[in-house]
């Protein structure tokens, strides 16, 4: 399929996310994290499988492109993995993924991480709603020197809950979905680990302002 093809597909698929989110959930996003698309590193908390899905119609409202990593073996999940390719998300196993969204963001494309590394559920939660992330992100913000947004998603968890097949469809009774961002910049620090800890203290404060939003 050659690049046009597949970006055509793309923005067909972040249109139908969004249109099919409306119909399950209500959401709110907030403002973006940057005013204009461009090669920044977003970094987000993992509750559950409907974070991409959400992603997808958040950056579809702001107008802005992006690319996720996901675990590779979403990919081989029967229809969420045809989505996830449709939607140009990079497989990650091992730690190839970081390379290929460097080269993402050389091309000037933003790129989505959870540096959790994988889903994590309410019982590992800690007292701030997160679980303990992985240095990549770290890692990924000094070698390239760019930007970085981080995220907070509440909500997610209950229309897909861990563990479930397919999240909840209730149009009768729509699951609230909120999304907070904070635009960080450029990380200095002296190695990926402190460099990370203080992208995750950004992603714990987005993700208490998305938790007061749903509860206003």
């Amino acid at each position: 399929m050659d690049e046009e093809r597949v970006e055509q597909v793309f923005q067909r698929r972040m249109a139908q996310v969004h249109g099919l989110l409306r119909v399950c959930a209500r959401y709110d996003v907030g403002p973006p994290g940057t005013p204009v698309a461009g090669p920044v590193i977003h970094a987000a908390n993992h509750r559950s499988m409907a974070d991409l899905l959400f992603a997808a119609a958040a950056f579809h409202e702001w107008g802005q492109p992006i690319r996720c990593l996901a675990a590779a073996s979403y990919f081989e999940k029967k229809g969420i993995g045809r989505l996830l390719r449709d939607l140009r998300c990079i497989p990650v196993e091992g730690t190839d993924a970081l390379q290929v969204a460097a080269g993402i963001l050389e091309q000037g494309i933003p790129v989505a991480i959870m540096p959790e590394g994988r889903l994590v559920g309410p019982e590992e939660w800690d007292e701030t709603g997160v679980g303990r992330p992985h240095p990549g992100v770290g890692r990924l913000a000094l070698d390239t020197g760019l930007p970085v947004v981080v995220v907070g998603a509440a909500g997610t968890e209950e229309l897909w809950p861990k563990g479930r097949g397919r999240p909840f469809i209730r149009p009768w009774n729509r699951t609230l979905l909120t999304m907070r961002t904070r635009y960080l910049g450029p990380i200095e620090a002296e190695h990926s680990r402190e460099a990370t800890a203080g992208i995750w203290d950004g992603v714990k404060a987005c993700v208490a302002e998305a938790e007061a939003a749903r509860r206003a």
